[in-house]
């Protein structure tokens, strides 16, 4: 588990890397967006990707022993993607891994 969660320290500090770099070069994601939004395979991915983000952030949900904490971390995937996810799987993917094996 410790590999794994080091694949995704360094994924996800890659991904803020990209982030930051696409905002300097690329300015404002809209633009994109309208693009996507035009294309029906631009929506299906979009629709893709939030289902993915949906359903991560409610296994967060149901994983988290505070269900305050685990909306916040939930709300945390849905609008800022998977940089989240991959904070979550270091931070806290251990514990909720020993809860699960104790039948929590």
């Amino acid at each position: 588990m410790t590999g794994f969660r080091g694949v995704a320290a360094v994924l996800g500090l890659a991904f803020a890397a990209l982030l930051v770099w696409g905002f300097a070069v690329g300015g404002s994601v809209v633009p994109l967006l309208t693009t996507l939004l035009a294309a029906p395979w631009g929506v299906v991915t979009l629709a893709d990707l939030y289902l993915g983000f949906v359903l991560v952030a409610g296994i967060i949900v149901v994983l988290e022993p505070n269900r305050g904490t685990g909306v916040a971390w939930g709300i945390g995937v849905v609008v800022f993607g998977n940089i989240v996810t991959a904070a979550w799987i270091v931070m806290r993917l251990p514990a909720a891994v020993q809860r699960l094996q104790a039948g929590r």
